[in-house]
């Protein structure tokens, strides 16, 4: 028989800050939750500039919540800001027994039940007890997420020194493993980029169809799609071609998304670095949500964070088959410079590949070039076809034009390989 999933009841506790993406950010949290089963009764919200800097609450916005949870008979709350050591610790007094969540170990959660590979395992464990850390202020803290789970209460003052520094010790040797993995990646990286094969990454918002499109220019049906927000969280490469057979890897990376802990972004780094080695990053926006241009804002933002160079950068739309032509067609006149597809769609994924081509010829990250070989030396071309892209081949008189796309700079590798003497461009 199988064992029926545990739901647990919760109060969502938020402060109105008047931004304008505030419902944005509870209907966001309440999805967050339900990730880790956890099910929203209600919400008690303040309209306030700030939070309460002692309680995140007034006092009479704290008495609502007490009620609220008594009334629903939930033993959970969760807020919808990061919490300080202070807030936590008053908060814990006013509300006595009640388990106290934020916004950032919500997060945590999700990031811990999806870990699967070794890397993202030390990377989340690290985002945790850096987020922890600072709040080691008058309580103590499990030293492992399994331990006593999230907001645990330690054993008091003595034995928080010895947590600190345990702690500290525990974060500077998951940096080092990961220090590690990131220089072997980095290694791998760099040959790779010496190669003909262009690299592409695949960023965007979570859950806005990066591993759907994956799956659908790969043609790779192992690769997990889910509707849960950060359901995968290792990078994902496949190798798949142009259609004028010139190679390309299309790497999916993590998601991103509104209030983004720190500690994660910082954590996550060795694997966001990556990008650092692609030839250009396609931005996945989710074209039939209304706030897209925010959550537009929000990709761009945590990329500044980890892009140490420019790299070229395409913004792709993506489920256009949700939306009416007429508003495709509009669309398509307010962002010109955009690629649109249906990661759902064969062909408009086809015609995707077809674009994105063009467009990084446009951008010089390829680049296209007529040649003239003599029936003799045709051979060379054959030799090194996996290295190339063919657009158009044509007999001419005693030999063969060719129009060749290979990565701008590999160019000059390629005319050494067909020979410099031989390379007669039309």
């Amino acid at each position: 028989m199988e064992k029926t999933k545990e739901v647990f009841d919760g109060i969502l506790v938020a402060v109105n800050k008047r931004e304008k993406d505030f419902e944005k950010q509870i209907e966001e949290l309440k999805l967050l939750c339900s990730n880790i089963d956890i099910n929203i009764l209600t919400e008690v919200i303040q309209k306030k500039e700030a939070p309460d800097k002692k309680t995140y609450l007034g006092k009479g916005k704290i008495e609502e919540l007490k009620d609220a949870l008594m009334a629903f008979k939930c033993n959970i709350a969760i807020f919808n800001d990061s919490l300080s050591s202070l807030q936590r610790k008053l908060l814990e007094k006013e509300l006595k027994d009640i388990k106290i969540l934020d916004r950032n170990e919500i997060i945590l959660e999700i990031f811990s039940r999806n870990a699967k590979t070794t890397e993202s395992k030390l990377q989340v464990e690290l985002a945790s007890l850096t987020y922890e850390l600072p709040k080691l202020v008058g309580q103590g803290i499990s030293l492992s997420r399994t331990g006593g789970g999230i907001g645990t209460r330690g054993p008091g003052e003595t034995q928080l020194e010895y947590n600190r520094r345990t702690i500290k010790e525990k974060i500077n040797t998951l940096k080092n493993k990961l220090e590690s993995i990131k220089h072997t990646r980095t290694m791998k990286s760099k040959k790779r980029n010496a190669s003909s094969t262009i690299k592409v990454s695949i960023t965007g918002y979570t859950s806005a169809g990066k591993s759907t499109l994956l799956k659908a220019l790969s043609d790779d049906e192992n690769i997990l799609v889910s509707q849960k927000l950060f359901s995968t969280l290792a990078t994902i490469s496949r190798k798949t071609k142009f259609n004028d057979g010139l190679q390309v890897i299309f790497s999916d990376t993590v998601g991103f998304i509104r209030k983004l802990p720190i500690s994660l972004i910082e954590s996550f780094k060795t694997t966001l670095e990556e990008i650092n080695y692609s030839d250009v990053i396609i931005e996945v926006i989710d074209l039939s949500e209304e706030d897209y241009e925010d959550k537009k804002s929000v990709v761009n933002k945590t990329l500044n964070e980890v892009i140490i160079e420019p790299i070229p950068r395409i913004v792709v739309f993506n489920k256009i088959d949700l939306l009416t032509k007429e508003k495709l067609d509009h669309l398509k006149i307010l962002h010109p410079e955009a690629l649109f597809v249906s990661a759902k769609s064969k062909k408009t994924v086809q015609e995707f590949l077809n674009d994105l081509e063009k467009k990084l010829i446009n951008l010089e990250v390829l680049v296209s070039k007529k040649l003239y070989l003599k029936f003799e030396h045709s051979w060379k071309i054959d030799k090194i076809r996996d290295q190339i892209g063919i657009k158009e081949k044509k007999q001419i008189d005693d030999g063969f034009e060719y129009e060749l796309i290979t990565k701008k700079e590999y160019l000059e590798k390629i005319k050494s390989m067909i020979g410099f003497e031989l390379w007669q461009e039309i």
